[in-house]
């Protein structure tokens, strides 16, 4: 099992989350931890409403996982998850390519279409085309991964002998996976997608994110059960595909004990989990990192 999480990016007590000796700090105590990889979300303009509402803040992905490539050497990388249809595809793959050339071919790319239609028309992009604007971004991610030039006409673009340099280092490209539940998704990670990110959650967060409620290891045996059938369509297997989930007992408001937390991960493992995410974040950096410590002392090390 492999473990991540996601960094706290808060600009509240004093900014001290995100002051960058802190976050060189924490980067490098949960490295050493030995965690696998850490990760960070995409809200380039996210209204006040969600922010006072449960939602959160955010880097420029590519921007900050870039430094945490500089003061890390081993952990992944991952955009956790990144809306591609934000970004125009060439400004997309040129991100994408300069944080794995930085990250020593660290980066894992958890890819999304968005839900936040308030976010969509401010940055001046059609939310029903979203779906839309998706394939035709990993459509470019694949054809630019050869290095040779690109002629496309997109939907808002027109690409004529574009070439994107320097590439990957990951050949053909960086891992590609999906974030959500929807049978859209379900469908591309069956055809193409090299990992899930499970959102397991609540019933009111599905309807946030506009995505089916997967909130129980039996809501996530069915859902693995349907994608097995999908991706035998494509010749391909769950095998093919890396899963990775959450549980609520990963979380520093459970309470749970080392033993519950031990046993929730093997069920996530029995159905073929190989990552899961912990959120162990406190207001408190130090007593955050003391509660990662002990995570690692008494679950890590038994798991």
């Amino acid at each position: 099992m492999k473990f991540i999480t996601d960094y706290p990016v808060r600009s509240d007590l004093d900014g001290q989350w995100i002051a960058p000796a802190t976050m060189t700090d924490l980067c490098r105590h949960l490295e050493g931890l030995g965690l696998d990889g850490l990760g960070v979300t995409d809200h380039p303009a996210p209204s006040r409403k969600w922010l006072d509402n449960g939602g959160h803040e955010a880097f420029d992905p590519f921007a900050v996982l870039s430094y945490f490539a500089a003061v890390t050497e081993r952990m992944s990388l991952f955009t956790h998850l990144l809306v591609l249809p934000y970004r125009n595809p060439l400004l997309q793959v040129s991100g994408m390519a300069s944080l794995d050339v930085l990250s020593g071919g660290r980066a894992v790319f958890v890819l999304g279409t968005g839900y936040l239609r308030s976010e969509f028309a401010a940055l001046g992009v059609e939310f029903d085309d979203r779906n839309d604007l998706f394939d035709e971004a990993i459509e470019v991610i694949r054809r630019t991964s050869t290095g040779e030039p690109l002629n496309f006409e997109g939907r808002t673009f027109t690409a004529l002998d574009q070439v994107v340099l320097p590439g990957y280092i990951q050949r053909p490209h960086p891992p590609l996976w999906l974030g959500g539940n929807s049978s859209r998704v379900l469908d591309r990670l069956a055809a193409w997608g090299q990992g899930w990110s499970v959102m397991m959650g609540s019933a009111e967060l599905s309807r946030t994110a506009r995505t089916p409620v997967i909130a129980t290891p039996q809501d996530l045996a069915r859902a693995l059960a349907d994608l097995k059938t999908r991706a035998e369509q494509h010749g391909r297997s769950l095998a093919d595909i890396t899963v990775q989930a959450s549980t609520p007992v990963l979380s520093g408001q459970s309470g749970a004990s080392p033993e519950q937390r031990i046993q929730a991960i093997g069920e996530l493992a029995d159905l073929g989990v190989s990552w899961v995410n912990v959120d162990l974040w406190t207001d408190s950096i130090e007593e955050s990192k003391d509660l990662y410590q002990e995570f690692q002392e008494t679950v890590m090390a038994r798991v």
